[in-house]
């Protein structure tokens, strides 16, 4: 049996129930992962919220697969990002096998039917969703890394950071902006990191500028710079967008994981996971291992629903430094 978090309809952490299933036999390209932990992300608590961003997204993934029209939509399970160890793997799969470590995300439109959840004692993925686990990389890192090294990746490339840049990032102390901003300045870009002033050691400690959010904010980004701003990051939504317009940015320089119609019509660049490639978790996996690049937990949960709807209560506040993780098997 398998312990699983899911949920039966849209609403708040009260959703959430823990059920037990019979854990799956994996298919054609498929391996089941034993599951150690589990990284949250503000993507998951939408989901399950129900948000209207996420049900458009869901909604228009299913136009491409209209079987789904019929399927049930609950219950569905919650979450992505896991590492653990293949108890048993499917047909035609090469390079993977019984007992390698491995972690990842699952990947598919946010809101799409699913039976499919990280927040489980044992999950089947697609051999695409994973990647070997480095050996000096700790399991709670791991757990962390995929949507948000994914996220990271392809936003940068998007707005093609490199060396020589000045890039001003929001949220810059959040799960995906504290690994953008330093996989940055691993490209040579000088970082500007926005975030709250309780944050701003920390930022330091990245090797990022850190300028406070709030009014203001364009004098403080624009006293800070040692030169011309050249592209920013919004990984939070809001003004960032019309801020990087006023810094005289054009659209192509300017990229959005909370995309509006405004900004898109402005030009601004909805980008993201949507904008990765393979070898992208698998590159930030190591520079973490090598201690190249740090990833900031901000608290474990251990696997328990009260404990894990408190894990979702405190990530959707918005002020969580790093990542939450829910520790699923005990070590």
């Amino acid at each position: 049996m398998s312990r699983v978090i899911q949920y039966r309809r849209f609403g708040g952490t009260e959703v959430l129930e823990m059920v037990d299933t019979t854990a799956e036999e994996p298919g054609l390209g498929e391996v089941r992962i034993r599951v150690e932990a589990a990284g949250l992300n503000p993507m998951d608590e939408k989901v399950f919220h129900g948000a209207p961003p996420v049900r458009v997204v869901g909604f228009v993934a299913a136009l491409s697969k209209p079987a789904e029209w019929f399927s049930p939509k609950f219950p569905k399970r919650v979450g992505h990002d896991f590492v653990g160890t293949i108890d048993a793997v499917g047909s035609q799969v090469n390079d993977f096998a019984v007992g390698d470590v491995v972690l990842g995300t699952l990947r598919g439109a946010p809101g799409a039917k699913t039976k499919r959840g990280s927040l489980a004692e044992s999950l089947i993925a697609p051999v695409d969703d994973v990647v070997h686990k480095p050996e000096s990389l700790s399991i709670e890192s791991a757990a962390t890394l995929g949507v948000s090294a994914q996220t990271a990746c392809g936003a940068l490339r998007e707005i093609d950071v490199r060396s020589g840049d000045v890039v001003v990032i929001s949220a810059a102390a959040g799960g995906v902006g504290s690994l953008a901003v330093q996989l940055a300045t691993h490209r040579g870009a000088t970082v500007i990191g926005i975030a709250g002033e309780s944050n701003a050691d920390f930022l330091r400690s990245l090797g990022v500028i850190p300028v406070a959010h709030g009014a203001g904010v364009k004098d403080r980004v624009l006293a800070a710079a040692p030169g011309p701003v050249t592209k920013i990051l919004d990984c939070y939504g809001g003004e960032y967008v019309k801020l990087g317009f006023s810094l005289g940015l054009r659209g192509s320089t300017i990229g959005t994981l909370v995309p509006s119609p405004k900004a898109i019509l402005r030009g601004a660049r909805f980008t993201g996971s949507r904008h990765a490639q393979p070898g992208d978790l698998e590159e930030v996996a190591a520079l973490v291992a090598s201690g190249a690049v740090k990833t900031a937990i901000a608290r474990a949960y251990p696997f328990e629903i009260a404990a894990v709807r408190e894990a979702f209560t405190e990530l959707a506040t918005g002020h969580v430094r790093g990542k939450l993780v829910i520790d699923i098997a005990a070590r």
